[in-house]
């Protein structure tokens, strides 16, 4: 499981990141907010995904900046992986 914080009006967030049958399943528990995504998307249909998630609870400037640094460790990851998912 990846973890990583996210910072919303001051408020720090964890977001807990896990690779479940081909998705990666999202969780930011301070927000009461959870999702699944296929994990054969590309970078900007992953962000999209996010984007769109997020902004039912946030604001447009928070779900971007938030998907970008979700987006960023699932990628490191992979990368930490040579590319390859687990």
């Amino acid at each position: 499981m990846l973890t990583t914080t996210v910072q919303f009006n001051g408020t720090e967030c964890t977001v807990y990141i896990a690779e479940f049958e081909g998705t990666y399943i999202i969780s930011i528990p301070e927000l009461a907010f959870s999702m699944q995504m296929n994990n054969s998307l590309g970078d900007e249909e992953m962000a999209d995904e996010l984007v769109i998630h997020l902004f039912t609870l946030l604001d447009e400037d928070d779900s971007e900046h938030a998907a970008k640094v979700i987006l960023s460790v699932i990628r490191t990851e992979q990368g930490d992986n040579n590319g390859n998912k687990r």
